[in-house]
């Protein structure tokens, strides 16, 4: 299901006529509505948004994979019907990909660790990513903790102090890095393909597809379509904070007690605390780039 605000307001096409389909129960669609008005409530729908990130969480491994946006019905006609359902589609999805925004932050702090080292060279050399490419929150803990490893073992060789957020920052800037030493590197020097807003892994599930249109992803440079809403990240319920407020005394892929003191939600908060002022290091060139061309 890859029903986005452009595509549906061309879905009408040659006089063909849809039968609308009636709203959830005690949802009623008033008659006349706008595409907006319907949008707004659809994207209002906190259940499905819920419904996405859970799907997410859920998704673990290889198999299986929870995503049900495609559950979400396309309608053509009228403009309300398909506002609102064009919203649930959106907060669906925001879901899902928060999660994963979330799995990825968690992932980057621990690879960045796991490598912020002296023997990180050894520790790149034998540590091997596996790709997933479902969006689930094993595939965005493997994810970032690929790029963080990176970020990690270069932070230790220049001699700075340990910052896994400020190496996020510069990571979801744009910045990558890459070590001759193992040819391994962030971004195109490296193994990780990540996993797109609004994909659908279910008809997209391997390195090699092609992705859907939709907006850019948060974990890297970019902003949304212009047609399209910002990804809503909306405040944690208590239950999944609660799923979140765990401390690691081990690390799957690093035989290495980690360093870091502080739980998966504080990392996560911390996380967004730093975005909401991130836009003071825009346009600004972080250390890493200013290091990587001195």
């Amino acid at each position: 299901m890859t029903s986005t605000r452009d595509k549906v307001s061309t879905a009408v096409l040659m006089g063909t006529v849809v039968v609308a389909l009636v709203g959830c129960p005690g949802i009623p669609f008033p008659i006349g509505g706008t595409y907006d008005q319907g949008f707004d409530e659809g994207f209002a729908k906190d259940d499905e948004y819920w419904l996405g990130y859970d799907d997410c969480d859920a998704t673990e491994d290889d198999d299986p994979i929870y995503y049900s946006g495609g559950d979400i019905p396309d309608v053509a006609s009228p403009e309300y019907d398909r506002g609102y359902w064009d919203g649930v589609w959106y907060a669906y999805n925001d879901g899902y990909f928060v999660c994963y925004d979330y799995a990825f932050t968690i992932g980057f702090s621990e690879g960045y660790d796991a490598a912020f080292y002296p023997g990180f060279l050894d520790f790149l050399a034998t540590d091997f990513h596996v790709e997933y490419d479902n969006g689930g929150w094993g595939d965005g803990y493997n994810d970032g903790f690929s790029e963080g490893r990176i970020f990690g073992a270069a932070d230790y060789e220049a001699g700075w102090p340990l910052d896994w957020l400020d190496a996020l920052l510069d990571y979801r800037s744009g910045t990558d890095l890459y070590f001759d030493e193992v040819d391994l590197g962030t971004g195109e020097f490296g193994p990780v393909y990540l996993y797109e807003y609004g994909t659908d892994p279910l008809s997209f599930k391997s390195a090699t597809a092609p992705r859907a249109t939709g907006p850019v992803p948060a974990v890297r440079k970019g902003a949304a379509k212009a047609d399209a809403p910002a990804i809503s990240y909306r405040t944690l319920t208590a239950g999944r904070q609660a799923d979140l407020d765990v401390t690691p005394v081990s690390v799957a892929r690093n035989g290495r007690a980690p360093t870091l003191a502080t739980s998966w939600l504080d990392r996560v908060n911390a996380y967004l605390g730093a975005t909401k002022s991130a836009t003071a290091k825009s346009g600004q060139k972080n250390r890493r780039a200013r290091a990587a061309t001195d």
